[in-house]
């Protein structure tokens, strides 16, 4: 048995040495600045100043002065290389049209790995970062669409399901019909690249930041806005260690755009959502639900039928049913399930564990959470306590933003608004149960599966899946806010980043016309087992 698995993950392999072998290879990485100073000293006021040689003659010609905080407020520059420095900017003091805007997007980078490199004196040009709490399920397009304003989705992932038959693919991710919040992009590596990347993660990586900034850097005006999916293929490959070295190198790469732009630049980076930098047990869902006794097909005719979209690899799944209050309860028993959840006929979200099941209501007066037995979701300590506070009005309900920041540090953060949203208004076609597994497993593609190795996933309903981050040289964010919320809180910073709400814009759904469309059309009934 296991000399077969081995032939089949070779035979994977080498199936993906052939396909990167006729794609092509990374471009340059981009040019970074350097990784330490040649001089370094403490002033009597406490500030620390760093000066660095950028043109390699042997002498500094750039300083970086450091406020008691940490913080990098004074750039100088010698321009000339004459020795002297002629030209100071104060980055306390930017103001003006002049001052360009570059905003990176970054794929699954976990909110705890960039503050720790922030508190080890990483990324000293921006200020602390933030969390930010992703939509459920944790996928990009859900993510990054709740970001642009772009939401609903037509899937949650590539591979939907449309209420006639089982849709979408490798096809429809390369036209990109689930991503209309690409169309808000400047750059973003081409999706039939994104199999490579996850191959070779660090030189596609470099590919992606070289683009960046030769495209920002030949602009020469204007805002920009870049997406990087190689953040994700280092986690998914390499683990917390190429996130590491992925993150390090982004730091040099900031320090050599401020550096080139002579400091008129702010500069933001976010990410869609975390990774939980753990090797995982794959469970198929679809022979979970074969054993369990169901038809697993591309289109709902029988009772026992059930349609299992399968795209990616990762810690949640999708289930279309037209009994979905038996198939929750029928997997939450599979082992790695954490939570199954569906609507019933009141419109409420129902939760499902192994030990309980609650009901998510919602009103103008905000949420309420009514656990049936157990507490699937663990909030009876946070519930009683704000009772106690009378934060809980006499119906159950309390107030959203209450229980958001009640919930916020969660084992699921911002559970309850976030499941509800899963099904009222995240995609177009929801699924009728979602199932999110918990960390140390994870469900999706088979074929996947047998290519790569995975050493991080998202997708759950957990922190390390749920927490992403922003921080952006141009101003302090709250510590903690929603994605859908965050385009606001850049806004107020002044960080200019568009979306569905500015004018000459596409409305809600429309396919941003440079990806095209395709419709790929599926066979009539096949048994889909993988």
């Amino acid at each position: 048995m296991n000399s077969r698995i081995h032939a089949t993950r070779l035979g994977s392999r080498l199936f993906a040495l052939l396909f990167c072998g006729l794609a092509g290879c990374a471009g340059p990485g981009p040019k970074l600045f350097p990784p330490t100073p040649v001089a370094e000293h403490r002033l009597p006021d406490g500030r620390v100043e760093r000066g660095y040689d950028t043109d390699r003659d042997g002498r500094p010609d750039y300083r970086e002065l450091l406020s008691n905080e940490g913080r990098i407020v004074l750039l100088r520059f010698d321009l000339d290389r004459d020795g002297e420095l002629d030209l100071e900017v104060d980055r306390t003091a930017l103001s003006g049209d002049d001052v360009r805007h570059l905003v990176i997007l970054l794929d699954s980078v976990p909110y705890a790995m960039v503050r720790r490199l922030w508190d080890q004196g990483r990324f000293r040009y921006f200020d602390r970062p933030s969390r930010v709490i992703s939509p459920f399920p944790v996928m990009t397009d859900l993510c990054f669409a709740d970001f642009f304003g772009v939401t609903p989705c037509i899937g949650v992932e590539a591979e939907y399901y449309d209420g006639h038959v089982l849709r979408g693919g490798f096809a429809r991710y390369a036209d990109g019909e689930n991503s209309p919040w690409l169309t808000f992009t400047d750059y973003h590596m081409s999706f039939f690249a994104h199999g490579l990347a996850y191959f070779d993660s660090l030189a596609w990586y470099g590919h992606e930041l070289r683009r960046i900034q030769d495209q920002f850097g030949r602009r020469g005006h204007g805002d920009f806005v870049g997406y990087c999916v190689g953040t994700s293929a280092l986690g998914a490959q390499l683990g917390p260690n190429g996130h590491w070295a992925g993150l390090v190198r982004l730091d040099s790469f900031c320090r050599q755009i401020m550096h080139q732009t002579r400091g008129r630049v702010q500069i933001t980076l976010m990410s869609d959502h975390g990774h939980n930098n753990e090797r995982g047990v794959r469970i198929s869902i679809r022979h979970a639900l074969t054993d369990l006794g169901y038809r697993v097909t591309q289109r709902l005719v029988e009772p026992s039928d059930v349609v299992v979209p399968t795209f990616g690899m990762v810690t949640f799944a999708a289930v279309h049913t037209t009994f979905p209050q038996r198939v929750a309860g029928d997997l939450v028993g599979v082992e790695g399930v954490d939570l199954t959840c569906y609507l019933d006929g009141s419109d409420r979200v129902v939760v499902v564990s192994s030990t309980g099941r609650a009901r998510i209501s919602k009103s103008p007066a905000g949420y309420r959470y009514e656990a049936e037995f157990g507490d699937p979701l663990r909030l009876g300590a946070i519930l009683n306590k704000l009772a106690a506070q009378n934060q809980v009005d006499a119906d159950g309900f309390v107030g959203d933003r209450v229980l958001f920041e009640a919930t916020a540090d969660h084992r699921y953060p911002d559970g309850v608004h976030r499941l509800w949203r899963a099904f009222h208004g995240v995609t177009e076609h929801t699924p009728d149960v979602l199932v999110s597994i918990t960390d140390g497993w994870y469900a999706g593609s088979g074929f996947m599966s047998r290519m790569l190795d995975l050493a991080a996933a998202h997708g759950n309903l957990e922190t390390l899946s749920s927490n992403a981050f922003v921080m952006t040289t141009a101003g302090r964010l709250p510590p903690v806010l929603r994605m859908e919320d965050l385009r606001g809180a850049l806004r107020d910073v002044g960080v200019r980043v568009a979306g569905a709400d500015d004018s000459g814009v596409l409305p809600v759904g429309t396919l941003p016309p440079v990806l095209g469309h395709r419709v790929v059309e599926q066979r009539e009934e096949p048994i889909l087992v993988d």
